[in-house]
């Protein structure tokens, strides 16, 4: 404990040494915890470091606009480990300077006409003091460019894309430039009009600051920490059960995927809930033996389990995300023959995919972490390369209607789900599937627009079914 204090100390006297010319940071102490605020005019920033039996860091960021951007607890054991978190979160802090200029893109087919306006745009919002910043991208590139933006417009000639392009993108503004606006380069027109609509968007939303709830101690706690590539970014969420109850849940989100993430969630966890008996991971990547491969991020033969069982002497599973998200899909929905969940992150042209026949994961030799349809990619023929397809909703209705279509032929699965934010709605895919077979052979296909409780619920019984084999062979 006293070794805990030493680097706490050390860690508060590293981060009050640093450069703060960017922010003000104050700090306050108490017998139970060491408090540091950081201020900027768009965030507020915390390291809270807590003097329990056990020495716990938090590292959140709240936005102006009172959203939490990030959240982190860990064990403070190691100083050149909790100096590495802080930076990633001290970047996050800078980074919420940007937050107060709105960010426009303009769209059309080619994008010369509107990079011509967006140029007038940026030129006049300058002039006349207003934060907004005004870019400008051909439609074929659209849906890679929209992370950072706060509205899409499309120009007229693309109106009767609109729709499709709202039902994709519905977290953000997304309209037409109205004609007499583009026609004149009326700037200041289009600026009052983004104004008020920007003013109507911050009314409607009037996000309040979600309370961060404290890790309670459980009586036979079961913690699954789950890992979903979504949108760019990694989302790392867990959630602990008591007695098939959840006691509590968090999600952070990260560009970055590391494994030590999820290690400083579970030391956590284990030092707070002394009766946690069973550990969960659920992870994209192939899995085999307790070990992960996942390439995307440098992942190679990972003996995640046999690293949690170094300090935990309970039960540890490990199992890939979207066979969760299959299984868990099956058991809700009461799907007693065979099905499967395609699952297509934006940006991923193949997708993933699980299936479940006769309540069980189908698993054998060539189970890659649901990526086959990776390899199917090199024997598929299609319009166009993958890679271009995959930036706009018809190409990426395109690829899931060929990727079906072999699904079907080889399996003869009967029942398909799928998520995809870039595919609006079930019937377009339906369509297009048309096209490859004939009508009266057509598998159902369902549009999901979540999948984090499919998720849980996959991990749950899929343990149980674990266990219950575990005991029989003892």
């Amino acid at each position: 404990m006293e070794n805990d204090r030493s680097i706490a100390q050390e860690f508060v006297e590293w981060i009050k040494k640093r450069n703060h010319d960017n922010y003000e940071l104050e700090e306050s102490t108490d017998d139970t915890d060491i408090v540091l605020k950081m201020e900027t005019p768009y965030a507020s920033g915390s390291v809270i470091v807590h003097f329990l039996e056990y020495t716990i860091a938090e590292l959140s960021i709240v936005n102006k606009k009172e959203e939490n951007v990030f959240y982190l607890h860990f064990e403070l054991k190691n100083l050149d480990h909790a100096k590495d978190l802080f930076l990633e979160m001290e970047e996050c802090l800078l980074k919420q300077w940007d937050v107060h200029t709105r960010k426009v893109l303009f769209c059309c087919t080619c994008g010369l006409t509107t990079s011509f306006f967006a140029m007038r745009m940026n030129e006049v919002s300058k002039m006349i003091g207003v934060d907004m910043e005004f870019t400008a991208v051909p439609y074929e590139n659209l849906f890679e460019n929209i992370q950072d933006k706060d509205a899409i417009l499309l120009a007229p000639q693309m109106s009767y894309r609109l729709k499709n392009v709202q039902e994709i993108i519905t977290d953000k503004i997304v309209m037409k430039i109205p004609t007499p606006i583009f026609s004149s380069y009326d700037a200041p027109g289009m600026i009052l009009l983004l104004k008020e609509k920007f003013d109507e968007q911050d009314k409607e939303k009037r996000i309040a600051a979600k309370q961060r709830e404290k890790l309670l101690a459980g009586d036979g706690a079961v913690l699954v920490v789950s890992v979903i590539y979504m949108e760019g970014r990694n989302q790392i969420a867990y959630r602990l059960y008591n007695k098939d109850k959840i006691a509590i849940e968090t999600q952070i989100t990260k560009t970055t995927y590391r494994l030590s993430d999820i290690y400083d969630v579970i030391d956590t966890v284990k030092l707070l809930n002394p009766d946690l008996y069973r550990i969960c991971i659920v992870t994209p990547g192939a899995i085999h033996e307790g070990k992960l491969t996942y390439e995307n991020v440098g992942i190679q033969d990972e003996d995640i389990v046999a690293k949690i069982h170094e300090g935990f002497d309970g039960d540890v599973f490990l199992y890939n995300d979207t066979d969760m998200i299959t299984l868990g899909y099956a058991m809700k929905n009461n799907i007693t023959e065979n099905c499967a969940f395609y699952f297509v992150p934006t940006g991923n042209y193949a997708g993933n995919i699980g299936i479940v026949v006769n309540g069980q994961l189908l698993h054998g030799t060539g189970h890659m972490g649901g990526r086959q349809l990776d390899a199917v990619t090199n024997i598929t023929t299609f319009p166009q390369n993958p890679y271009a397809l995959q930036r706009t909703p018809e190409g990426n209705v395109e690829l899931a209607a060929r990727y079906i279509t072999g699904l079907f032929s080889y399996t003869g699965i009967t029942h398909i789900a799928f998520y995809s934010k870039m595919i609006a709605d079930a019937n377009r895919l339906i369509e297009k599937v048309k096209e490859f077979l004939p009508e009266q052979y057509l598998p159902t296909i369902v549009k999901e627009y979540s999948v984090r409780e499919y998720l849980y619920a996959g991990a749950l019984y899929q343990m149980h079914q674990d266990m219950a084999l575990k005991n029989e062979g003892e």
